[in-house]
């Protein structure tokens, strides 16, 4: 597995723990709130959004905008009535 896609993972994996301790109410809620953070760390990785900030991309993944993005889809994630 290349250091990229476990980043990724990574990321999405936490956020998603992470938003469902928050936000969550139902066990049905953790795929989707996965399935959302992943879609957003994979979506600043693909299109290479970077802020114009010298921070290290490890893996070439750039992991200040995976989780920002990440959080902007969880946060949509929490408002469906699901």
């Amino acid at each position: 597995m290349s250091p990229a896609a476990l980043l990724i993972f990574l990321i999405a994996t936490a956020s998603a723990a992470l938003a469902h301790l928050l936000w969550g109410r139902r066990w049905l809620q953790l795929p989707i709130f996965w399935c959302a953070a992943f879609a957003g760390a994979l979506i600043a990785y693909a299109i290479g959004w970077q802020l114009p900030l010298q921070l290290a991309t490890p893996g070439g993944v750039p992991v200040l905008e995976s989780v920002l993005l990440a959080w902007i889809f969880l946060v949509v994630a929490s408002r469906l009535r699901v």
